[in-house]
C-alpha cells in the first residue's frame, strides 16, 4: 500500500482553515465595553501629551502606567475612521495566530495547528481593539525575542527583549506576564543552553526586563498594579469581583471559552504528568493557568502564553499516538476531511451568532449595544459642569467621548477603583441605584448607604445606564431621576426640575405617549445592519440582528410603558420567537396582570393577563432579576370560552390579526381582550370604541373599571 505525501497539502489546509476560522471570529463588530474610554484617553494622550487617567476622572490623582494604551486606536479612528479599526482587529489577530503556528509548524504540523485554534477560539474577547490585543502581541513578542537571546545569549539580542517591555508596559496593563516569560522561557526545554553563564545572563535579563517595566508614568509601582489586574480575588472578595470583568472564567458557564480552556488546562496537565522532564514547565504553566481560570479579565493574553509553553514543550518532548492506531479506523484522508466539516461547523456557528460565548454575528463597523449616535445628540448640546456617574465602563466611555471639553466628568471608573482600593464603594453606589436606596440606610457590613447623599457629595448631574438594564431604569423613574431619551445604547437621566435637564425630560414625555398610546407599529430591524454596522450575516440570510430590540422591549417595560414594550415584542414572536423574547413577553404579562389586579381590587385579573402569563411562564427564566412587583403564579389557568382559548394562543404567538379575528363574541372578557390587542397593535382608535362598548354594556362588571382607565388614558 502506497502512503501519499500529505505535507504540502496539509500546510495550505492548515492556513486556509485558519484563515477561516479568523475570518469568522474577528471580523465582527467592534463590541469591547471600554471601546469609546480607551478612544477617549488616546485622544487626551495626543492632544495633552499626559497620562488620560487624572485629566479624564475627577478623583484620579494618579497616572496610570498604560497611558498611551488608546493612542494606536485614536490615531488609526481618525486617519482611516471604523474601518481602520476593523482592518487592525482583523489583521493582528489573524498574524498572531499565523505566527504561532508557523513558528511550530515545522515540528508539530497538525499538533500545534490544534492548540492555535484552541487558544485562538478560547482567547476570542480579545480579539477587539483594546489593550487587552496588545497585551497578547507583547507577549508573544516578548516570549519570541526571550528564546532567540537564550539560544546565544549576546548582548545586543537582550534589547528586543527590554524594548518589547517597556513598549508593552505602557500600552498594556498586564505587563507582569512579560516578567513570567523571561523568568521561564531560557528554562524551557529545548532552549536552554547547559552552561554556568546563562544563569548570570538570565539574573541580568530578568533585573533590566523589572527596570523595563518601571519605565512609566507610574514608576516602581508597575508591578504592583499589573499584578492587582492580573490577581484581583488576592485584594478583593469574590462577591464583588463577580459584578465586574474580573470575576472567574468559569463562571461564565459552558461558553466557548471556558470549554477550550479547559481541554487546553486538561491537555496540558496530562502532558506535564506523564511526559514533563523538569519543573520550571509546571511552573510556567501555573503562572498563566491561574490567571486564566480565576480572572476572565486577562483570559487572552494568558491562553497565548499557554499556547507558546504548550508548543514549544511538544515540539521538544513530543507524545506519540501511534499505538492507538487511528489509521485502522480513519484513513488520512478521511481525517483531515472530518476535522475541516468540524472546524467549519464551528465558524458557521460563530459567524451566525449563536455560538455560546460569541453573540456577535459576521459584520463590519461598532455593534449598535455601542452605537453612540442618539446619546450625542440628547447630552451633547447640553452644557453640563460637575460629574457623572455611568453604570459600566461603555456608558463612561461613551460620555468622555462625547464631551471632549471635559466640564463633566466621571469620578472614577472601574479599574481606577480597582487600583485605588474604592472598588466596593463603586459597586455600592450602583447596588443602591439598581435597588432603589434613595435615602440613608443600613448596609449589611454596619455603614451607611443610600445613593442620594453621596451623588449630591459628588455634585452628580448626570447618570447614564445600560438600555435594557431593567432593574436600574425601573428604580430610577419613580424617583427624581428622568430620562431624557429612550432609545439610546446608553439612557442618559437627569434631575427633575434642574434647569439644563428639565427641557429634554419634558420633551420626552409626548413620545412617550406615543409610542404607548398612539396609532404606532414596530418595524423589524433591517437585515442589513445600520448605517455604523453592517451586518454581514443579516444580508446572506435576510434575518434581522435582534438584540438591540430585545432591550429596547426590556428598557420600555422597566419604563412601565407596557404597551410600547409589547408593540417591539409583537413581531419578534411572530417571525424570531428566541427565548429572550418569549421570556421578554411574559414578564410584561405578568406586570400587567398585577396593575390590572390592583385596578380590579379582585384575586385574579383578566383571562388575556392570566393566561397569557401562565402559557408563557414555560419560557421565563426564574433566575431572572428584574425589578417590579413579585406576582403570585397562578397554579393552572382559568378556564375560558374556545374562541378566547384560540385567541390567547394567537396572541401569545405574537399573530395578533388571528387573534381579533377568533374574538367575535361579546362577552366583558372577550370585549377586553380585544381591545387590549387592538391597542398593542396599533389601532387606538378601535381600541377606544371597544372600552366604551365594553363600559356601556357591563357597568358592574370587574373589567369596567380597568376599562374605564384605558379609556380616559387615550383620550
Amino acid at each position: 500500500m502506497i502512503e501519499h505525501d500529505y505535507s504540502t497539502i496539509d500546510q495550505r489546509l492548515r492556513r486556509s482553515l485558519l484563515f477561516v476560522i479568523t475570518v469568522s471570529f474577528a471580523l465582527t463588530p467592534i463590541a469591547a465595553p471600554d471601546f469609546w474610554w480607551q478612544l477617549s484617553r488616546g485622544r487626551v494622550a495626543f492632544s495633552e501629551l499626559a497620562p488620560p487617567g487624572p485629566l479624564l476622572t475627577t478623583d484620579t490623582s494618579f497616572a496610570e502606567a498604560d497611558w498611551l494604551g488608546g493612542l494606536p486606536f485614536f490615531l488609526t479612528i481618525q486617519f482611516a475612521g471604523v474601518s481602520g479599526l476593523m482592518l487592525i482587529k482583523f489583521i493582528a489577530a489573524g498574524l498572531l495566530a499565523y505566527w504561532i503556528l508557523r513558528h511550530f509548524e515545522a515540528r508539530l504540523n497538525w499538533t500545534v495547528f490544534t492548540i492555535v485554534v484552541l487558544a485562538f477560539v478560547t482567547a476570542n474577547s480579545a480579539w477587539q481593539p483594546t489593550p487587552r490585543l496588545f497585551d497578547c502581541w507583547f507577549l508573544l513578542l516578548t516570549w519570541l525575542f526571550t528564546e532567540r537571546w537564550a539560544n546565544t545569549l549576546e548582548t545586543k539580542k537582550m534589547l528586543p527583549v527590554l524594548l518589547s517591555l517597556l513598549a508593552w508596559a505602557n500600552l498594556a496593563p498586564l505587563s507582569l506576564l512579560g516578567m513570567g516569560v523571561v523568568v521561564c522561557v531560557p528554562w524551557l526545554p529545548g532552549i536552554r543552553t547547559e552552561t554556568a553563564v546563562l544563569r548570570k545572563q538570565a539574573g541580568l535579563l530578568v533585573l533590566s526586563a523589572l527596570f523595563a517595566i518601571m519605565l512609566t508614568p507610574r514608576g516602581w509601582l508597575t508591578p504592583y498594579d499589573s499584578f492587582i489586574q492580573l490577581f484581583p480575588g488576592l485584594f478583593y472578595e469574590q462577591s464583588l469581583l463577580a459584578l465586574t470583568v474580573w470575576k472567574p472564567t468559569f463562571l461564565y458557564g459552558a461558553t466557548i471559552e471556558v470549554v477550550g480552556l479547559s481541554i487546553l488546562t486538561v491537555g496540558m496537565v496530562v502532558y506535564l504528568l506523564v511526559a514533563s522532564r523538569g519543573w520550571i514547565e509546571s511552573i510556567a504553566f501555573i503562572l498563566f493557568a491561574i490567571p486564566a481560570w480565576t480572572n476572565h479579565d486577562c483570559l487572552g493574553p494568558c491562553v497565548t502564553g499557554i499556547c507558546l509553553l504548550a508548543s514549544q514543550c511538544l515540539s521538544t518532548y513530543p507524545v506519540s499516538f501511534h499505538r492507538l492506531k487511528l489509521t485502522r479506523y480513519v484513513s488520512p484522508l478521511m481525517g483531515r476531511t472530518l476535522l475541516a466539516i468540524g472546524i467549519l461547523v464551528l465558524c458557521f456557528k460563530s459567524a451566525s451568532g449563536t455560538l455560546p460565548g460569541q453573540p456577535q454575528r459576521l459584520g463590519w463597523g461598532i455593534t449598535p449595544e455601542l452605537d453612540i449616535t442618539l446619546l450625542a445628540q440628547t447630552i451633547g448640546p447640553i452644557d453640563y459642569i460637575g460629574t457623572a456617574h455611568g453604570m459600566n465602563i461603555a456608558a463612561t466611555g461613551m460620555l468622555t467621548w462625547i464631551k471632549a471639553d471635559r466640564k463633566i466628568r466621571p469620578v472614577r471608573t472601574l479599574r481606577q477603583a480597582l487600583l485605588q482600593g474604592k472598588l466596593y464603594e463603586e459597586l455600592s453606589l450602583n447596588a443602591e441605584l439598581s435597588h432603589g436606596w434613595e435615602f440613608q440606610h443600613p448596609r449589611a457590613d454596619n455603614s451607611w448607604g443610600g445613593w442620594w447623599i453621596r451623588l449630591k457629595n459628588r455634585n452628580c448631574q448626570l447618570l447614564l445606564v445600560p438600555n435594557g438594564d431593567a432593574q436600574t431604569i425601573r428604580a430610577l423613574v419613580d424617583s427624581r431621576w428622568q430620562p431624557m431619551s429612550i432609545d439610546a445604547s446608553v439612557i442618559p437621566f437627569g434631575w427633575a426640575g434642574e434647569l439644563l435637564s428639565s427641557p429634554p425630560i419634558v420633551a420626552l414625555l409626548p413620545v412617550k405617549d406615543f409610542l404607548n398610546r398612539k396609532q404606532y407599529t414596530y418595524s423589524l430591524p433591517k437585515p442589513s445592519g445600520t448605517p455604523e454596522c453592517s451586518d454581514w450575516w443579516g444580508i446572506l440570510t435576510g434575518s434581522p440582528y435582534l438584540p438591540p430590540a430585545i432591550l429596547q422591549a426590556r428598557t420600555l417595560r422597566a419604563m412601565k410603558l407596557y404597551t410600547a414594550a409589547l408593540r417591539v415584542l409583537h413581531p419578534l414572536l411572530q417571525y424570531y420567537p428566541s427565548p429572550a423574547v418569549r421570556r421578554e413577553f411574559h414578564l410584561c404579562q405578568k406586570e400587567l396582570a398585577y396593575q390590572e389586579k390592583l385596578d380590579i381590587g379582585l384575586r385574579d385579573p383578566s383571562y388575556l393577563r392570566s393566561n397569557a402569563s401562565y402559557d408563557s411562564a414555560s419560557a421565563a427564566d426564574d433566575g431572572l432579576i428584574y425589578a417590579g412587583p413579585v406576582i403570585q403564579e397562578l397554579v393552572e389557568p382559568r378556564p375560558e370560552p374556545d374562541s378566547l382559548k384560540r385567541a390567547i394562543g394567537y396572541y401569545i404567538r405574537g399573530d395578533w390579526e388571528a387573534a381579533l379575528n377568533e374574538l367575535t363574541a361579546n362577552d366583558s372578557e372577550s370585549l377586553y381582550a380585544k381591545a387590549q390587542i387592538q391597542l398593542e397593535s396599533g389601532n387606538p382608535d378601535g381600541a377606544k370604541e371597544t372600552f366604551r362598548q365594553l363600559v356601556q354594556l357591563y357597568p358592574d362588571d370587574q373589567l369596567a373599571n380597568p376599562s374605564q382607565n384605558m379609556l380616559d388614558s387615550l383620550q
